[in-house]
Formats: C-alpha cells, sequence, structure tokens
C-alpha cells in the first residue's frame, strides 16, 4: 500500500473513531444534560419569584400557562424566559413582573431577573450573572429597561431609584444590552395574549 492511500485511510479511521466516541458521550450525557438545564430553570424560577426549592419535591409552586411563561402559586406574579445574542453567544434569562403588566404596562415593575445561560467572556461579560448586576432590576419600571454606560449600579430602593436605568457592565455593554433584550423578551411573552390598558391612552398592547 502507497503512502498515498495509507495516510488518507488512516485519517479518515481516525476521523470516523472519534465521531463515533463523541456520539457514544453524547448519548451518555444527554439526559443528564437536560435535567440540569430543567434544575437551571427551576432555579431561576425560585429566585425571580422569591420562593425556596425543593429539588426533589415533583411538584413545583407554579404552574405553566403557556410555554415559556408561569404564574407562581397564590402569588400575583409571573415570569417568562427569554433571550438575546451576546458577544460569545445567547444569553438567555428569566425574569418575574408583578401582575400590573396586564392591566397598567407603565405602572408595572420587574420584580427580579436571573441570567441562566451565558457564554460570554469571563471577566467581563460574564458578570451578567453576578448578584451586584441582576439586583439592579429588582423593582424596576418597565419603562426604564435600558442600559446606560458610565453610572453606578443601580439600588433598588434607594432614593432616585426609581428614574435610574440598569447600568452596563464596565467594558461589556454588548452583553448589557442583551440582557436587556432577553429582559423584554420575557415580558412581551407574558403580555402576549393579555390586552394591556396603558396609562396614557395609547392603544392597547397584544
Amino acid at each position: 500500500m502507497t503512502d498515498t492511500v495509507r495516510y488518507p485511510l488512516v485519517l479518515g479511521l481516525i476521523a470516523l473513531a472519534s465521531a463515533a466516541a463523541l456520539a457514544f458521550s453524547y448519548a451518555l450525557t444527554r439526559d443528564e444534560i437536560r435535567r440540569q438545564a430543567a434544575l437551571e430553570k427551576d432555579r431561576g424560577l425560585a429566585a425571580v419569584f422569591g420562593l425556596k426549592l425543593d429539588e426533589k419535591a415533583k411538584e413545583r409552586p407554579w404552574r405553566e400557562e403557556r410555554p415559556g411563561v408561569f404564574a407562581a402559586t397564590g402569588r400575583a406574579l409571573y415570569a417568562a424566559t427569554g433571550g438575546a445574542r451576546g458577544y460569545s453567544g445567547k444569553v438567555e434569562v428569566i425574569a418575574a413582573v408583578d401582575a400590573a403588566v396586564r392591566t397598567n404596562y407603565d405602572a408595572a415593575r420587574v420584580k427580579a431577573m436571573r441570567v441562566i445561560v451565558q457564554t460570554e467572556t469571563p471577566g467581563l461579560g460574564d458578570k451578567c450573572r453576578s448578584p451586584e448586576f441582576q439586583k439592579q432590576f429588582e423593582e424596576l419600571l418597565l419603562g426604564r429597561l435600558e442600559v446606560k454606560r458610565g453610572a453606578p449600579y443601580r439600588v433598588p430602593g434607594t432614593p432616585g431609584s426609581d428614574q435610574q436605568e440598569i447600568a452596563a457592565i464596565t467594558g461589556a455593554t454588548i452583553t448589557s444590552n442583551a440582557v436587556i433584550a432577553a429582559v423584554q423578551e420575557a415580558i412581551d411573552r407574558i403580555c402576549q395574549g393579555a390586552p394591556q390598558e396603558p396609562s396614557d391612552g395609547s392603544p392597547k398592547r397584544d
């Protein structure tokens, strides 16, 4: 067998073996990956609803109204998932809002937000999962769902916080904007199919 035949054959066999190994590894870990993703979503929902999560319990203290939209049991809170393209990949969040979002959008507030999936730059964009950045969204009026560069982080409940936007992560404005877009998508999902009555007389949202 000549080298011109041997080398391509060997490379082909190596590639085939590698593909088979990857397929086998994926088959072994697929269910666990899905389980972990579902658990991460449940942890995010518990956090934005302000609830404790019993990971072993079969029932959750919320119900899924429609795909990706959830209502807390016995509480006037709604949550949804949302996603947007960041610097390195998709950023996915879960955001909760109060019930006013379905009756008076302008008076509604984000109750909390959690980033559940991100692959942003370590030390920069990945700070979107930091407690300090995520806390800015607590009690945020929906009209303030914007990014402001070069500002200190918003501290909920302090004087003037209702007039503040979300401060961008230093050196990661693209990631910051992606989080805002993902939260907005979550809010839009909650509003979808629920007519709004804006206080300014503007047309109903749907």
